[in-house]
Protein backbone atom coordinates (compact mmCIF):
# COMPACT_ATOMS: atom_id res chain seq x y z
CA UNK A 1 0.00 0.00 0.00
CA UNK A 2 1.24 3.56 -1.07
CA UNK A 3 2.40 5.05 1.89
CA UNK A 4 4.90 8.44 1.04
CA UNK A 5 5.31 10.17 -2.40
CA UNK A 6 8.34 12.09 -2.78
CA UNK A 7 8.83 14.82 -5.29
CA UNK A 8 11.74 15.79 -7.27
CA UNK A 9 13.32 19.05 -7.88
CA UNK A 10 13.77 19.88 -10.16
CA UNK A 11 11.40 18.33 -11.82
CA UNK A 12 9.08 19.73 -14.92
CA UNK A 13 9.37 22.55 -17.19
CA UNK A 14 12.92 23.54 -17.75
CA UNK A 15 14.22 27.82 -18.92
CA UNK A 16 13.94 26.50 -22.81
CA UNK A 17 10.57 25.08 -22.20
CA UNK A 18 9.36 27.88 -20.63
CA UNK A 19 11.11 30.17 -23.33
CA UNK A 20 9.09 28.03 -26.40
CA UNK A 21 5.84 28.74 -24.96
CA UNK A 22 5.77 32.24 -23.63
CA UNK A 23 7.55 33.34 -26.86
CA UNK A 24 4.51 31.96 -28.62
CA UNK A 25 1.80 33.68 -26.15
CA UNK A 26 3.83 36.68 -26.60
CA UNK A 27 3.67 36.74 -30.40
CA UNK A 28 -0.03 35.98 -30.35
CA UNK A 29 -1.19 38.69 -27.82
CA UNK A 30 0.87 41.13 -29.40
CA UNK A 31 -1.10 39.96 -33.26
CA UNK A 32 -4.75 39.92 -31.91
CA UNK A 33 -7.27 38.44 -34.96
CA UNK A 34 -3.98 37.49 -36.50
CA UNK A 35 -3.15 33.86 -37.89
CA UNK A 36 -0.64 32.61 -35.96
CA UNK A 37 1.46 28.88 -37.17
CA UNK A 38 3.48 27.04 -35.16
CA UNK A 39 5.59 24.35 -36.84
CA UNK A 40 5.37 21.15 -35.00
CA UNK A 41 4.44 19.95 -31.34
CA UNK A 42 6.01 23.57 -29.67
CA UNK A 43 7.31 21.13 -26.64
CA UNK A 44 6.29 17.45 -26.58
CA UNK A 45 3.78 17.93 -24.15
CA UNK A 46 -0.15 17.36 -25.61
CA UNK A 47 -1.81 18.96 -22.53
CA UNK A 48 0.38 22.58 -24.12
CA UNK A 49 -0.48 22.20 -27.56
CA UNK A 50 -4.24 21.76 -26.81
CA UNK A 51 -4.16 24.96 -24.60
CA UNK A 52 -2.82 26.75 -27.03
CA UNK A 53 -5.33 25.18 -29.80
CA UNK A 54 -7.90 26.37 -27.82
CA UNK A 55 -7.10 30.21 -28.06
CA UNK A 56 -6.87 29.68 -31.92
CA UNK A 57 -3.22 28.90 -31.99
CA UNK A 58 -2.65 26.86 -35.20
CA UNK A 59 -0.45 23.88 -35.46
CA UNK A 60 1.09 22.01 -38.58
CA UNK A 61 3.87 19.80 -39.72
CA UNK A 62 4.89 21.38 -42.54
CA UNK A 63 4.85 24.96 -43.89
CA UNK A 64 3.29 23.95 -46.83
CA UNK A 65 0.20 23.57 -44.53
CA UNK A 66 0.06 27.04 -44.02
CA UNK A 67 -0.56 29.88 -46.68
CA UNK A 68 2.65 32.48 -48.35
CA UNK A 69 2.81 35.71 -46.08
CA UNK A 70 2.05 33.55 -42.93
CA UNK A 71 3.51 34.29 -39.28
CA UNK A 72 5.19 30.65 -38.13
CA UNK A 73 6.93 29.87 -34.99
CA UNK A 74 9.37 27.21 -35.48
CA UNK A 75 9.73 24.78 -32.08
CA UNK A 76 11.88 24.33 -29.30
CA UNK A 77 13.68 21.75 -30.73
CA UNK A 78 14.84 23.51 -33.66
CA UNK A 79 14.83 23.32 -37.61
CA UNK A 80 17.43 22.97 -40.76
CA UNK A 81 18.33 25.36 -42.46
CA UNK A 82 16.05 24.26 -45.47
CA UNK A 83 12.77 24.86 -43.33
CA UNK A 84 14.32 28.34 -42.89
CA UNK A 85 15.35 28.99 -46.60
CA UNK A 86 11.69 27.61 -47.31
CA UNK A 87 9.81 30.39 -44.73
CA UNK A 88 12.09 33.20 -46.98
CA UNK A 89 10.99 32.03 -50.14
CA UNK A 90 7.23 31.76 -49.42
CA UNK A 91 7.53 35.29 -47.69
CA UNK A 92 6.74 34.18 -44.52
CA UNK A 93 7.45 36.04 -40.93
CA UNK A 94 9.40 33.64 -38.99
CA UNK A 95 9.61 33.63 -35.19
CA UNK A 96 12.44 31.00 -33.58
CA UNK A 97 10.84 29.94 -30.34
CA UNK A 98 14.35 27.25 -30.25
CA UNK A 99 15.92 26.78 -27.09
CA UNK A 100 18.94 28.64 -27.13
CA UNK A 101 20.59 25.23 -25.80
CA UNK A 102 19.61 23.68 -29.31
CA UNK A 103 20.42 26.68 -31.11
CA UNK A 104 23.99 26.96 -29.61
CA UNK A 105 24.38 23.70 -30.96
CA UNK A 106 23.69 24.87 -34.40
CA UNK A 107 26.11 27.57 -34.00
CA UNK A 108 28.50 24.85 -33.53
CA UNK A 109 27.90 22.81 -36.15
CA UNK A 110 28.16 25.41 -38.67
CA UNK A 111 31.11 26.66 -36.91
CA UNK A 112 33.19 23.78 -37.73
CA UNK A 113 31.11 22.16 -40.81
CA UNK A 114 34.12 22.63 -43.22
CA UNK A 115 37.21 22.47 -40.79
CA UNK A 116 36.01 19.10 -39.15
CA UNK A 117 34.36 15.53 -39.59
CA UNK A 118 31.57 15.76 -37.02
CA UNK A 119 29.96 12.56 -35.09
CA UNK A 120 26.35 13.17 -33.88
CA UNK A 121 25.31 11.53 -30.93
CA UNK A 122 21.51 11.48 -30.74
CA UNK A 123 18.17 9.81 -31.72
CA UNK A 124 17.45 9.07 -35.04
CA UNK A 125 14.09 10.73 -36.75
CA UNK A 126 14.17 13.52 -33.81
CA UNK A 127 13.01 17.07 -34.33
CA UNK A 128 16.53 18.37 -32.44
CA UNK A 129 18.53 15.71 -34.22
CA UNK A 130 16.82 16.42 -37.80
CA UNK A 131 17.38 20.23 -37.34
CA UNK A 132 21.14 20.07 -36.00
CA UNK A 133 22.47 17.30 -38.42
CA UNK A 134 20.71 19.96 -41.47
CA UNK A 135 23.20 22.50 -40.52
CA UNK A 136 26.34 20.44 -41.70
CA UNK A 137 27.20 16.79 -43.22
CA UNK A 138 27.35 14.29 -39.68
CA UNK A 139 27.79 11.04 -38.86
CA UNK A 140 24.36 9.80 -36.74
CA UNK A 141 25.32 7.38 -33.81
CA UNK A 142 22.53 6.06 -31.01
CA UNK A 143 25.02 3.18 -29.61
CA UNK A 144 28.24 2.01 -28.92
CA UNK A 145 27.85 -0.07 -31.71
CA UNK A 146 26.60 2.49 -33.99
CA UNK A 147 30.63 3.87 -33.28
CA UNK A 148 32.43 1.22 -34.25
CA UNK A 149 30.78 0.84 -38.28
CA UNK A 150 32.22 4.53 -39.03
CA UNK A 151 35.53 2.43 -38.84
CA UNK A 152 35.84 2.45 -42.69
CA UNK A 153 33.87 5.82 -42.92
CA UNK A 154 36.05 8.27 -40.88
CA UNK A 155 39.65 9.03 -41.92
CA UNK A 156 42.69 10.58 -40.34
CA UNK A 157 42.84 13.07 -42.58
CA UNK A 158 40.59 15.63 -41.58
CA UNK A 159 40.12 16.37 -37.57
CA UNK A 160 37.06 14.81 -36.15
CA UNK A 161 35.07 16.15 -33.35
CA UNK A 162 31.57 15.14 -31.91
CA UNK A 163 27.73 17.09 -31.36
CA UNK A 164 25.15 16.06 -28.94
CA UNK A 165 21.26 16.04 -28.62
CA UNK A 166 20.68 17.63 -25.56
CA UNK A 167 18.39 15.60 -24.04
CA UNK A 168 20.24 12.53 -23.75
CA UNK A 169 21.40 10.27 -21.12
CA UNK A 170 24.17 11.23 -19.09
CA UNK A 171 25.70 8.11 -18.56
CA UNK A 172 25.10 6.23 -22.18
CA UNK A 173 26.60 9.19 -23.89
CA UNK A 174 29.52 8.90 -21.74
CA UNK A 175 30.07 4.98 -22.63
CA UNK A 176 29.33 6.10 -26.23
CA UNK A 177 31.95 8.96 -26.20
CA UNK A 178 34.24 6.17 -24.54
CA UNK A 179 33.64 3.95 -27.51
CA UNK A 180 34.41 6.89 -30.04
CA UNK A 181 37.80 7.71 -28.11
CA UNK A 182 38.51 4.07 -28.07
CA UNK A 183 37.86 3.55 -31.59
CA UNK A 184 39.22 7.46 -33.05
CA UNK A 185 41.92 8.37 -30.82
CA UNK A 186 42.98 11.04 -32.72
CA UNK A 187 39.45 12.85 -31.57
CA UNK A 188 38.84 16.42 -30.36
CA UNK A 189 36.94 16.75 -27.71
CA UNK A 190 34.73 19.37 -27.14
CA UNK A 191 35.15 21.82 -24.43
CA UNK A 192 32.22 21.57 -22.85
CA UNK A 193 29.23 18.61 -23.95
CA UNK A 194 25.73 19.96 -25.33
CA UNK A 195 23.38 17.97 -22.75
CA UNK A 196 21.71 20.27 -21.56
CA UNK A 197 21.67 21.57 -17.80
CA UNK A 198 17.96 20.44 -16.85
CA UNK A 199 18.21 17.20 -18.79
CA UNK A 200 21.55 16.95 -16.33
CA UNK A 201 20.06 17.91 -13.28
CA UNK A 202 16.78 16.16 -13.91
CA UNK A 203 19.02 12.99 -14.51
CA UNK A 204 20.58 13.72 -11.06
CA UNK A 205 17.65 14.45 -9.13
CA UNK A 206 16.16 11.05 -9.88
CA UNK A 207 20.07 9.32 -9.19
CA UNK A 208 19.92 11.13 -5.65
CA UNK A 209 16.68 9.80 -4.91
CA UNK A 210 16.18 6.23 -6.18
CA UNK A 211 17.25 4.71 -3.48
CA UNK A 212 15.37 6.13 -0.73
CA UNK A 213 12.14 4.88 -3.11
CA UNK A 214 11.10 1.60 -4.14
CA UNK A 215 9.49 3.03 -7.96
CA UNK A 216 9.93 5.87 -9.50
CA UNK A 217 7.12 7.81 -11.56
CA UNK A 218 7.78 9.65 -14.27
CA UNK A 219 5.26 12.08 -16.09
CA UNK A 220 6.22 12.87 -19.67
CA UNK A 221 5.36 11.92 -23.19
CA UNK A 222 6.61 9.40 -24.85
CA UNK A 223 7.97 11.07 -27.64
CA UNK A 224 9.50 12.90 -25.08
CA UNK A 225 13.46 12.42 -25.08
CA UNK A 226 14.36 14.10 -21.55
CA UNK A 227 11.13 11.65 -20.06
CA UNK A 228 12.35 8.94 -22.01
CA UNK A 229 15.63 9.15 -20.60
CA UNK A 230 14.74 9.57 -16.97
CA UNK A 231 12.59 6.72 -16.56
CA UNK A 232 15.11 4.35 -18.40
CA UNK A 233 17.46 5.60 -15.56
CA UNK A 234 15.29 5.02 -12.78
CA UNK A 235 14.18 1.39 -14.05
CA UNK A 236 18.16 0.31 -14.31
CA UNK A 237 18.08 0.12 -10.36
CA UNK A 238 14.44 0.52 -9.36
CA UNK A 239 12.72 -2.11 -12.68
CA UNK A 240 9.11 -1.32 -11.18
CA UNK A 241 9.68 2.39 -12.39
CA UNK A 242 7.23 3.19 -15.18
CA UNK A 243 6.49 6.49 -17.25
CA UNK A 244 2.50 8.05 -17.67
CA UNK A 245 1.20 11.42 -19.07
CA UNK A 246 -2.16 12.00 -17.84
CA UNK A 247 -3.94 10.86 -14.13
CA UNK A 248 -6.39 8.65 -16.24
CA UNK A 249 -3.29 6.22 -16.25
CA UNK A 250 -3.12 5.96 -13.15
CA UNK A 251 -3.54 2.55 -12.35
CA UNK A 252 -3.29 1.46 -8.24
CA UNK A 253 -3.33 -2.26 -9.07
CA UNK A 254 -0.08 -1.66 -10.77
CA UNK A 255 1.54 -0.22 -7.27
CA UNK A 256 -0.41 -2.60 -5.15
CA UNK A 257 1.00 -5.29 -7.28
CA UNK A 258 4.48 -4.67 -7.19
CA UNK A 259 4.30 -3.74 -3.24
CA UNK A 260 5.48 0.39 -4.16
CA UNK A 261 5.07 1.87 -0.50
CA UNK A 262 7.02 4.83 -1.54
CA UNK A 263 6.89 6.33 -4.88
CA UNK A 264 9.64 9.16 -6.26
CA UNK A 265 7.91 11.37 -8.53
CA UNK A 266 9.86 13.45 -11.69
CA UNK A 267 8.42 15.43 -14.37
CA UNK A 268 10.24 15.53 -18.08
CA UNK A 269 11.12 18.96 -18.96
CA UNK A 270 7.92 19.75 -21.08
CA UNK A 271 5.63 18.41 -18.71
CA UNK A 272 3.75 21.10 -16.64
CA UNK A 273 2.82 21.32 -13.24
CA UNK A 274 -0.89 21.01 -13.13
CA UNK A 275 -0.23 17.42 -14.91
CA UNK A 276 2.02 16.67 -11.64
CA UNK A 277 -0.81 17.51 -9.57
CA UNK A 278 -3.57 15.79 -11.12
CA UNK A 279 -2.07 13.06 -10.94
CA UNK A 280 -0.86 12.97 -7.74
CA UNK A 281 -4.88 13.85 -6.75
CA UNK A 282 -5.53 10.95 -8.12
CA UNK A 283 -2.88 8.74 -6.66
CA UNK A 284 -4.26 10.20 -3.03
CA UNK A 285 -7.89 8.86 -4.43
CA UNK A 286 -6.97 5.65 -3.90
CA UNK A 287 -4.51 5.90 -1.42
CA UNK A 288 -5.72 8.39 1.33
CA UNK A 289 -3.07 7.80 3.60
CA UNK A 290 -0.28 8.60 1.42
CA UNK A 291 2.15 11.69 2.54
CA UNK A 292 3.44 13.77 0.28
CA UNK A 293 6.56 15.45 0.52
CA UNK A 294 9.62 17.57 -1.37
CA UNK A 295 12.57 15.18 -1.36
CA UNK A 296 14.98 15.91 1.42
CA UNK A 297 18.11 16.52 -0.75
CA UNK A 298 15.95 18.43 -4.21
CA UNK A 299 16.98 21.83 -5.38
CA UNK A 300 15.57 24.24 -7.11
CA UNK A 301 15.99 25.13 -10.83
CA UNK A 302 16.81 29.14 -11.22
CA UNK A 303 17.76 29.09 -14.75
CA UNK A 304 15.79 31.21 -17.44
CA UNK A 305 15.95 32.40 -20.61
CA UNK A 306 14.77 35.95 -22.09
CA UNK A 307 12.73 36.32 -25.01
CA UNK A 308 14.74 38.73 -27.86
CA UNK A 309 13.26 41.86 -28.28
CA UNK A 310 12.43 41.60 -32.02
CA UNK A 311 9.84 38.60 -31.92
CA UNK A 312 8.74 37.90 -35.40
CA UNK A 313 10.98 38.62 -38.57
Amino acid sequence: MLKTIYLANPRGFCAGVKYAISYVETVFAENPGKPLFVRKEIVHNQRVVEEMKKKGIQFVNELSEAPDGATVIFSAHGVSPEVVQEAKDRDMKVGDATCPLVTRVHKKAKNIKDSHQIIYIGHRGHEEAIGTMGEAPMFLVESEEDVITLKDKITREKPLTYLMQTTLSVTDTKNIVKKIEEIFPFVEHPQKDDICYATTERQEAVQTMIESVDAMLVIGAKNSSNSVRLCQLAQKTKPASFQILKKEEVDPNYLIQNKIEILGITAGASSPQVLVDEIIGELLIHFPNATVQLFPESREDTMSFKLPRELVK
